[in-house]
């Protein structure tokens, strides 16, 4: 279950960066000469996701794309929030069964 909460982390970490770049761009906007950055992720080796970098498009900011990217990153904090709450279920429910076990245990013993 700490594999769980690990891969999790690591996807609140990529979402977090696709949050500050499209932040950044949609704050940019207006601004002569900025180039649009964007968020390179990619698979870890152990499970989850890895933040490979941000670079600079080049190109201006596409209002709407920052749009989707926003939302991109409310979705990836929502789910992976959702396996962080679930994990944390699954870890309480582990610890009633091994403590109903040991009290039931204590009173065979009587």
């Amino acid at each position: 279950m700490i594999d769980a909460l690990n891969i999790a982390a690591s996807g609140l970490q990529a979402a977090s960066a696709q949050l500050n770049a499209a932040a950044n761009n949609i704050g940019n906007l207006n601004t002569p000469g900025y180039s649009a950055q964007s968020v390179s992720l990619a698979a870890a080796p152990g499970g989850g996701v890895d933040v490979d970098g941000t670079s600079s498009s080049g190109g201006t900011v596409d209002l709407p794309k920052q749009l989707v990217n926003l939302k991109q990153a409310a979705l990836m904090y929502d789910a992976n929030g959702m396996v962080i709450r679930l994990t944390d279920q699954m870890y309480g429910s582990l610890l009633n069964i091994l403590d109903d076990d040991g009290q039931t245990g204590d009173q065979n013993r009587s």
